[in-house]
């Protein structure tokens, strides 16, 4: 079934909206889902550990900036309540048919493909009503950046972990071959590390996360926990790490 606007107006999508369903049989009973769409663009990598980061399979980015939560429409009160509630919260109402409760994939692929299409319908009017070439304001020239100022006022462990996000970020890149992305999380990682101790090497982390071979992915890791076993102090563990090191750049 196509989607059905019961409110708001279908050239121009809030964005966000309820959707509900009545189930077969006529019970009169309802259940319904909050459709969300994103206004921003997601990269999941940046917020993953470096050793899941290339795990994640390449996704489409309607996918990941569109969605219906809970995925499983939930039983919900009368329409003349979800009338009100959408009233209230300046959502989109929509209709996407009759459900079988008892047909939970068929349940899921039918809420799947209303947000798909609700989505694009969002799209389609969010590019016409947003032109894209709207004048940035001038960059500020002179003074550290946000992300510096950021990096100096960081603990230890946070300063770690902003490299650990940092160097997922540019191995992602590094295996897409995408040098927007190399660059900007190398220039990154060269500022944070005027925050770290000299002794966590974070010259050679980088060259290793530069290398686009298993490799080079290997010892990154192995360079990162070595920051991890520096801040700890744990001196028994960093032996082995770099012994570790030691033998695979001997092979190389």
């Amino acid at each position: 079934m196509d989607l059905v606007f019961d409110r708001g107006d279908p050239t121009a999508p809030k964005g966000h909206a309820l959707l509900y369903f009545r189930e077969t049989g006529g019970t009169g009973k309802l259940f319904a889902t909050y459709v969300v769409v994103l206004p921003i663009s997601i990269d999941l990598v940046k917020y993953m550990p470096p050793f899941l980061a290339n795990q994640v399979p390449q996704m489409n980015a309607q996918e990941l900036s569109a969605f219906a939560f809970p995925p499983m429409p939930e039983e919900v009160g009368g329409q003349s309540h979800l009338e009100t509630l959408v009233n209230a919260r300046g959502d989109d109402m929509l209709y996407g048919g009759e459900v079988s409760t008892s047909q939970i994939q068929d349940m899921l692929v039918q809420v799947n493909d209303l947000v798909q299409e609700y989505a694009q319908r969002y799209q389609s009017y969010i590019q016409g009503a947003v032109p894209a070439d709207i004048p940035q304001e001038p960059e500020f020239i002179g003074g550290p950046g946000v992300n510096e100022v950021l990096f100096e006022l960081m603990g230890e462990r946070d300063r770690l972990a902003e490299l650990a996000k940092l160097t997922g970020q540019l191995r992602f890149a590094v295996e897409g071959n995408d040098t927007r992305g190399i660059q900007e999380a190398e220039e990154e990682i060269g500022i944070l590390a005027r925050y770290v101790p000299e002794n966590y090497q974070l010259d050679a982390l980088l060259k290793s996360a530069k290398d686009p071979s298993r490799t080079g992915g290997d010892l990154a890791q192995l360079y990162l926990e070595r920051c991890y076993k520096l801040a700890d102090e744990d001196y028994t563990s960093l032996q082995g790490i770099e012994e570790r090191i030691r033998t695979i750049e001997a092979a190389l």
